[in-house]
């Protein structure tokens, strides 16, 4: 039975690290921008989210990017999609409450299947 329980623990531990691997290289598309062609090369646009680190409110700013359908999606740094309201807050922004957050690191996820972008920003929970 003790040997039952030691590969129980075993597969769940393999399982967290795999999740957190996943969230880290998640994360790492914080800092890529993508590119829209009507831009010149030099000018990237990304999407901005701030107060960066937060308590209450989130804001998220899609006014620099030129999205049909945008989906925003919110993930615990571990991959958990977390429950969320998004209320506008102008136009091509959204507030998001927080306050429910635990402490720690979210990713805010952006897509758009109409023009193929996809970007993925960090943000803090204080």
């Amino acid at each position: 039975m003790k040997l039952f329980n030691y590969h129980i623990a075993v597969r769940k531990l393999v399982f967290g690290l795999a999740l957190l691997c996943m969230a880290f290289a998640a994360s790492a598309q914080t800092e890529r921008l993508v590119k829209v062609s009507n831009v010149n090369d030099d000018e990237k646009i990304k999407v901005e989210v701030f107060p960066n680190p937060t308590s209450d409110y989130l804001t998220i700013d899609l006014s620099n990017l030129d999205l049909k359908k945008p989906k925003i999606e919110i993930r615990s740094i571990i991959g958990t999609k977390m429950r969320v309201n998004l209320e506008e807050n102008g136009l091509k922004k959204f507030k998001v409450d927080v306050q429910a957050f635990r402490r720690g690191y979210y990713l805010v996820l952006v897509m758009d299947d109409q023009s193929k972008f996809q970007q993925t920003v960090r943000f803090s929970k204080k």
